[in-house]
């Protein structure tokens, strides 16, 4: 009994556990109040969401997971050590014999009596140490945790991955926010001229130098903006949803962003690489995945394969006690096992290994293309947006001096309240295209870096 509390004292682990508990972000985590506002800073904003945003933690605990599985790959290496206490209690004749060669207490004597076929009860105890160790296994080992490995990285990849996508979508939100915040000050705009618009018509009116539908027109006009506003403040509210959501913050004071630099000069020359798209991480995820699916058509293979393993034991036996040492035993030995015939299965299972291992190649390679491919038209999408920004920034003040001159011959009675309107819709319509021209350029830029794509600019 001494011993098997030795050994079991000597193998025993005491482990301990702290799980780390994230109380959530703070407002000024992801930027700074002012008055009943929150300001939100980009950079805190993408920061926020890689610290604290649930699904990337997710993420992170399946990484963690696969990195488990890879250690466990060292099984198939690795000796299987085992203790054991066991406590029979048997009235079989047959039973009752082995126990007692087992405690090295037979009587040859008894077996001239009527006891050997009824001993009645008899207690035996069972003190174990036993050794398994594979030695060969046809490769299924090996390739085995290679495999676990592989998936290992793949995950690893994959969390890089995740955490790329947490940062796209932070700036999608930053930038919807930027975006629902600058149509609100057009729009404010638009409906502070078109309030002006009412008063110079309803003063025209009253003189007599315009028709009630002048006013009428005006009024239209001016209640079509108002709801223009209330859906694009409705927009901000989303904005801020969305962020919300991101970075697992709570608040109900309304954000606005902060004033940032723009990402670049529209005016300057950009070169897209969309060949850089090779080194993102899902698609070197997607390789490490074909390759351990390759390794798993080989474990398959091992199945078909003798096994070979040795295996030792040894044993104390008792009849008086629990754990107890009155006679002791050891075993030795070595075991080839070969399942020839398993009804097709391993056969069945090979060919589906391997069938599994060409499918994530092709997928490997689908999805390396395909990268490219969304490269290239992030890179263009971005070409495109920096053009339009060009176009809105000249189309804003030809707009502007347009009503301007419209706004001046209303007033003398050269132009119709038609006219005016039209032109106040063109110059507002203009100024959104500028504000989302801006959005589209930083969104495109946000884009192509999620895309793998590189990108270099040079002033012009």
């Amino acid at each position: 009994m001494k011993r098997f509390l030795t050994i079991l004292l000597g193998l025993s682990l005491t482990t301990g556990a702290a799980l780390a508990t994230d109380d959530g972000p703070d407002l000024s985590d992801i930027g700074e109040v002012r008055g009943d506002t929150l300001i939100v800073s980009r950079d805190k904003l993408i920061r926020t969401a890689l610290e604290h945003n649930e699904m990337l933690s997710a993420s992170d605990r399946m990484r963690a997971a696969a990195g488990a599985q890879a250690l466990g790959g060292w099984r198939g290496f690795l000796p299987r050590v085992s203790l054991g206490a066991y406590k029979l209690r048997s009235d079989d004749a047959l039973n009752s014999l082995g126990f007692s060669l087992n405690q090295r207490a037979f009587d040859a004597a008894v077996m001239m009596t009527p006891a050997v076929n009824d001993p009645g009860e008899v207690d035996h105890n069972i003190t174990q140490v036993k050794l398994q160790q594979p030695v060969f296994n046809g490769g299924m080992a090996l390739y085995g945790k290679k495999a676990a490995n592989a998936m290992s990285r793949a995950a690893e990849l994959e969390h890089e991955r995740a955490g790329d996508t947490i940062r796209y979508n932070a700036v999608q939100a930053y930038e919807g926010l930027v975006l629902a915040r600058a149509y609100g000050r057009v729009m404010e705009a638009a409906l502070a001229s078109a309030e002006g618009h009412v008063r110079q018509a309803r003063s025209m009116f009253e003189n007599e130098m315009v028709t009630e539908a002048d006013l009428l027109q005006a009024r239209v006009y001016r209640d079509a903006l108002r709801q223009k506003l209330i859906e694009v403040r409705n927009m901000a509210a989303v904005a801020g949803e969305q962020i919300e959501l991101l970075t697992a913050l709570e608040t109900d004071l309304p954000m606005a962003p902060a004033t940032d630099t723009p990402p670049f000069d529209p005016g300057d020359d950009l070169a897209i690489d969309p060949d850089a798209a090779a080194g993102r991480a899902d698609i070197a995820a997607g390789l490490e995945q074909a390759a351990a699916a390759d390794h798993m058509s080989r474990v398959a293979r091992g199945a078909l394969l003798p096994h070979l393993n040795l295996a030792a034991e040894k044993n104390w036996y008792s009849g008086d006690g629990f754990l107890g040492n009155e006679a002791d035993s050891w075993t030795v030995g070595i075991y080839v096992t070969w399942d020839i015939f398993a009804g097709l299965e391993n056969v069945a299972g090979l060919r589906k290994a391997r069938a599994e291992s060409r499918a994530a190649r092709y997928m490997a390679d689908f999805k390396a293309r395909q990268a490219r491919v969304e490269a290239t038209q992030a890179g263009l999408e971005l070409q495109a947006a920096r053009e339009k920004l060009l176009v809105a920034l000249d189309s804003v003040a030809a707009a502007r001096e347009g009503l301007r001159i419209v706004e001046n011959m209303y007033r003398e009675g050269l132009a119709s309240m038609v006219d005016l309107l039209d032109t106040q819709a063109a110059a507002t319509q203009a100024e959104g295209n500028l504000v989302q021209a801006r959005h589209d350029l930083s969104v495109g830029l946000a884009r192509l870096e999620y895309s793998g794509g590189a990108l270099n600019v040079a002033a012009n």
